[in-house]
């Protein structure tokens, strides 16, 4: 009776009744579309500045190849699969003719070694080029042209650049935070280092991700081969303001990088006093600017040259040439007065968590200074830059020669020492 049931209810256009072809056209047509949209979305964007598929360095390229690799064979199978689902439903399905059920095969065992076979055989295809990738980027760690260490803080980078082998293993000697400067088509080896927790290195347009752990130094290589500012995160979940961990890889040509380095090594020359008369090239810093020193460094503050930026364990960011930099907090704020002057004021509020916070409680330098000398401090902190502006070409202070090449770097010719002037620090 029940058969009896089903199968009126199929010949009369029932429940069980099946898809009109129109029907199914529409549908497939439909996905197909949607299919077509999305990949189109998917494509190279640079406007994005986390996006990895538009590389910038033979790492990043290599990278995007795998990626290429595994989207094509996923592709491939995807379509298999289908096509094979599709075929075997058009050709197995139940007519209206046939009121039995077709025949149900188990076990086929020539099916089961093939759709084992293919699988082994995509993912062997997969496996050995990235072994051959892996191997042959850490075998690239190795060596290069210039060598930085970065040490991941909570939450901001310390960048210190070493050794520049193009000019015989000298010592850049330069520290900064969160803006890395490179120079174009050299090689530069990141040693990473991590004081607390673990953090992850990751420069989508550069490079892969590299992580940054506690008592142990991982290397990456770098070699970037297009002029351009490049985007990277903290992308290993490090505390509260993991989201807030970012910095930026700015590459340009050798002459500008050199003279950006000349730049950061002459610092920003004055003296912490209103009494000490004036050498040659020094300006006065403001009195109540001495309330950053026990965290931060400036270099040329109370001496020409180098000063303090050896110590890799500073408790902030060498604040050397500030206003150069696009952005505060780790690429929180944009760098203007505005959000300099929140910052100053009241970092809890600004990146809770923040080490400084604790320190600095909500209106407490505003208070302690009064608004007069609370300004003059930002006047001096917007004013920290080179002498000959933030462009890379200005001549550096102290009468250094501008570097035009890496003959003329400060590596291969030091800043000339002038006597340092008597400095007084004076607690606001």
């Amino acid at each position: 009776m029940n058969r009896r049931i089903h199968d009126r209810l199929a010949h009369t256009g029932g429940p069980l009744r099946r898809r009109t072809t129109r029907g199914r056209a529409l549908a497939l047509g439909t996905l197909a579309t949607i299919a077509v949209l999305v990949l189109t979305a998917c494509g190279p964007d640079v406007e994005k500045p986390y996006s990895h598929i538009s590389p910038a360095s033979p790492t990043a390229g290599d990278i995007q190849s795998l990626y290429k690799l595994v989207f094509w064979l996923a592709l491939i199978v995807f379509v298999g699969v289908q096509f094979a689902i599709v075929y075997t439903a058009l050709r197995y399905r139940r007519t209206k003719d046939s009121p039995t059920r077709p025949p149900q095969v188990h076990g086929n065992r020539r099916l089961e070694i093939l759709w084992t076979i293919i699988p082994a055989v995509v993912l062997l295809a997969i496996l050995i080029p990235t072994i051959t990738t892996l191997y042959e980027h850490d075998a690239a760690a190795e060596e290069g042209d210039l060598v930085v260490d970065v040490y991941g803080k909570q939450w901001w980078w310390e960048i210190h650049y070493g050794q520049d082998r193009t000019q015989g293993g000298q010592d850049l000697s330069v520290v900064t935070a969160n803006e890395v400067h490179l120079p174009v088509g050299k090689e530069t080896i990141f040693n990473l280092h991590s004081n607390n927790v673990i953090h992850s290195f990751w420069v989508p347009r550069l490079s892969g991700k590299m992580d940054v752990i506690p008592g142990h130094v991982n290397r990456l290589s770098i070699t970037p081969t297009e002029v351009g500012e490049y985007y990277g995160e903290c992308a290993e979940f490090c505390g509260t303001q993991h989201a807030w961990m970012r910095f930026k890889i700015v590459v340009e040509p050798q002459d500008q990088f050199y003279a950006w380095v000349n730049g950061q090594r002459s610092g920003n020359p004055a003296i912490l006093s209103a009494d000490d008369p004036l050498p040659a090239g020094f300006e006065r810093a403001p009195a109540a600017f001495g309330v950053c020193l026990s965290c931060h460094v400036v270099n040329g503050l109370g001496q020409p040259g180098l000063s303090g930026i050896e110590a890799p364990a500073n408790l902030g960011p060498n604040l050397t040439n500030l206003s150069c930099r696009d952005t505060l907090a780790a690429g929180l704020l944009i760098n203007n007065r505005e959000n300099l002057e929140k910052w100053i004021d009241n970092p809890g509020a600004v990146k809770p968590g923040n080490y400084m916070a604790s320190v600095i409680t909500p209106g407490y330098i505003r208070e302690e200074l009064g608004d007069e000398e609370f300004n003059a401090l930002i006047d001096y902190l917007e004013g920290l830059a080179p002498a000959g502006g933030c462009d890379g070409t200005g001549a550096a202070a102290l009468g250094a020669t501008p570097a035009a090449s890496p003959a003329a770097s400060p590596a291969a010719t030091p800043i000339p020492a002038s006597p340092a002037p008597s400095v007084r620090v004076e607690n606001p």
